[in-house]
């Protein structure tokens, strides 16, 4: 048994299906298919709950960069209207416009490729993998109440009817060998689906774990070379405004001099 996060214990993975169990269609065999059903049913359940954690993680990433994008636009803008005339100004303000938009195109490329690749093999494990099993359960319903009607129509033939008493036996046989037929596919597809989910669910979430190592790799980089081409210009340029600020200041204490004073 295993903890859920509000503290209740929740069943393990069932055991596996024994297939001589299976193909006489025993207690021990339904009461596992009962389990097999109630795990995948919770598995799919939970899955489709990360799809949607996932889907608004898509949305909320592109609008983030479309916003982002919005506010590099802005910077531009800003500097077109109110320091065009300033070269040092404009300068750096171009220089911090090409990180901006360097940071809009990494996040672009982060969120659409890692989201996209993460959502796509978790759904195609539920569709490819669950929903086998899931029609593979469904045949073989059905074939376990035509198995049910077979036996129910054989017990009431006449068995002073030979003729009778034999088509039924024949198709009693017919069904019940269909039966076992289905039985193993779904059984099959059962121990498939337990197989394949460990290696594709554990690579799917691996996905957004190399995509974010690639992300922040790439950004290091593109930085790395940003800062080596910058040079500390921008430092010095926002040192050399906030000094010319402080002797403008001390300029505009000494402003009042220049009243003349009543004699």
């Amino acid at each position: 048994m295993t903890v859920a996060n509000n503290g209740m214990a929740m069943p393990a993975s069932p055991p596996k299906i024994d297939c001589s169990e299976a193909i006489q269609d025993s207690p021990r065999f339904r009461a596992q298919v009962s389990q097999h059903t109630a795990y995948f049913n919770r598995l799919e359940n939970r899955l489709n709950e990360m799809l949607r954690h996932i889907s608004a993680m898509m949305e909320f990433s592109k609008n983030y960069v479309n916003t982002f994008y919005k506010l590099t636009v802005s910077v531009n803008q800003l500097c077109d209207e109110s320091f065009s005339g300033n070269p040092l100004a404009a300068n750096t303000f171009q220089g911090l416009s090409d990180a901006y938009g360097q940071t809009v195109n990494l996040f672009r490329t982060y969120y659409d490729h890692s989201n996209v690749v993460i959502y796509t093999k978790l759904s195609n494990f539920i569709k490819n993998e669950l929903t086998k099993v899931a029609e593979s359960r469904a045949h073989f319903e059905n074939m376990s109440q035509s198995m049910d009607e077979a036996l129910v129509k054989n017990a009431g033939i006449s068995r002073q009817k030979p003729a009778d008493a034999t088509e039924g036996r024949n198709a009693l046989t017919a069904v019940g060998t269909c039966f076992a037929h289905t039985t193993l596919d779904y059984v099959a597809n059962i121990n498939i689906a337990h197989a394949h989910k460990d290696h594709m669910i554990l690579d799917a979430l691996w996905t957004l774990v190399r995509e974010s190592s690639a992300f922040f790799s790439k950004g290091h980089a593109t930085f790395d070379e940003w800062t080596a081409a910058d040079n500390g210009a921008v430092a010095d340029t926002i040192q050399t405004f906030a000094a010319k600020s402080k002797l403008i200041e001390r300029k505009m204490q000494d402003v009042h001099s220049l009243v003349p004073k009543v004699s």
